[in-house]
């Protein structure tokens, strides 16, 4: 009789469990879709730099070439209300290294997680944001190493940072991204306090139609072709890129990318303690959802 008290309590127990957990999801969903659902967007004023990290509307999948790693990266960002003229909202960003093995097997190895607040502002394509976020990174059960969960929670920061954007030309053909990021807390020092994450695009030539789908015919569909370098891809500085990226613009879905790049320095996982390397990747990505 006991056992079977026992085995009811357990039972409520989950149900309760499973509830509340039903009841998270829909609100998360509720307060998500309103978010999604603002028309004002202010990172669409905001240049979809190929050669910065810290973008936060992208979803992407990136190959090591040389190694047997896999990275997916998921973010979006949202300005919530706007004040003398300035957008203020709210951005996240997760990143996950993955090891590829034999039989479609992925065990996740790391899994790290950016949030803040921003302000962006400006005019005449040029424009300026202010950021206050935080960066944190964990071991996840994949890992080799037995410290997995809290334990990696030494490699935590915060920061402030200051961009600025404008393109060089008239034809906005070439853009130029540079900032100051200034990190107030670091658990683990593991970066300098002072960083300048900058940028250099420029698109090279465009094959197809100047318009987007919505007003092309069906099935006609236009490419961007260019050319990045940038100290900024990567979330801890500095991270020196270079290559070559190709966009299909579609405004219902975002845009379409593939880029092929070298990058060395820092690795992307934090609990790596920055170890330098040198990578050639391959990127498939859909921007500016």
């Amino acid at each position: 009789m006991e056992r079977q008290g026992v085995s009811a309590l357990r039972k409520l127990r989950r149900t309760h469990y499973e509830l509340r957990s039903v009841v998270r999801l829909w609100s998360l969903f509720v307060i998500g879709t309103t978010f999604f659902s603002r028309s004002l967007y202010a990172q669409d004023l905001w240049h979809s730099d190929p050669g910065l990290f810290l973008e936060p509307n992208k979803f992407s999948i990136t190959k090591e070439l040389q190694d047997p790693a896999l990275w997916l990266t998921i973010g979006f960002g949202r300005p919530v209300l706007t004040i003398a003229g300035a957008d203020i909202g709210l951005e996240a960003l997760g990143w996950s290294r993955l090891r590829v093995l034999s039989g479609f097997r992925f065990p996740v190895e790391t899994a790290d997680y950016f949030f803040g607040m921003y302000a962006a502002w400006g005019s005449n394509d040029s424009y300026w944001r202010a950021r206050i976020s935080h960066i944190s990174s964990h071991l996840v059960d994949g890992t080799d190493s037995a410290m997995i969960g809290g334990a990696s929670s030494k490699y935590s920061r915060e920061f402030m940072e200051l961009d600025h954007e404008a393109p060089l030309d008239k034809g906005k053909e070439l853009y130029l991204s540079a900032g100051v990021r200034v990190l107030f807390h670091q658990v683990t020092k593991e970066e300098s306090w002072i960083s300048v994450p900058v940028s250099l695009s420029w698109r090279f030539a465009r094959y197809g139609p100047t318009w987007y789908l919505d007003s092309a015919p069906r099935g006609s569909a236009s490419y961007d072709f260019s050319l990045f370098a940038s100290s900024g891809d990567g979330p801890i500085w500095p991270t020196i890129s270079g290559g070559i990226r190709i966009d299909r613009p579609a405004s219902r879905m975002g845009t379409l990318g593939l880029q092929l790049y070298y990058q060395y320095g820092a690795s992307w996982a934090g609990t790596d303690a920055g170890v330098k390397r040198s990578t050639i990747n391959l990127q498939l990505d859909v921007r500016d959802f």
